[in-house]
């Protein structure tokens, strides 16, 4: 595999391209079964649906990863990419306590696959935290290993 496609993101490419396997895997599983949103112009997996209804289960998983995982993503959120008087900066995102940890923890994952599709996981003017890209990454191809198994439909549909 050339790890050179892979070398601004700070990531291992058997890393990133598990990640980017298991959430299409389970984007696909959620918009199959009930947890899909729209109509004949366009179909959205409907991720906060699919958080609130495996809240009680998630939060009753007893895994020292997972554990481990889910700190990350709460106390060290993903950052988002904007513009700032004309220069890419990365600004703390907004935890949005109104909302079920489940469901906070899959919006950080979602911002974490955002930034690696549309190139918010390189470093505007050299800013790296080393390790970051990396940590973020495998916190969330660890929670969403762990959600998959949460419905029994998501999973069948996720293992097809």
């Amino acid at each position: 595999m050339d790890n050179q496609l892979f070398r601004h993101l700070n990531i291992p490419a058997e890393i990133a391209i598990e990640f980017l396997s298991v959430f299409s895997r389970m984007e696909y599983a959620l918009k199959s079964t009930e947890f899909a949103d729209g109509g004949p112009a366009r179909v959205e997996p409907a991720w906060d649906r699919f958080a609130n209804h495996i809240h009680e289960r998630f939060t009753q998983l007893e895994d020292e990863a997972l554990d481990r995982s889910v700190n990350l993503l709460l106390e060290q959120p993903p950052r988002k990419q904007v513009l700032l008087e004309g220069r890419l900066r990365f600004i703390e995102k907004e935890i949005d306590t109104g909302q079920r940890s489940t469901q906070q923890l899959l919006k950080m994952i979602r911002t974490v696959r955002n930034n690696f599709l549309h190139g918010g996981k390189y470093a505007p003017d050299g800013e790296v935290e080393q390790g970051r890209n990396e940590r973020l990454v495998s916190a969330s191809l660890e929670v969403l290993k762990q959600c998959r198994f949460l419905h029994e439909e998501v999973s069948a549909s996720y293992e097809r």
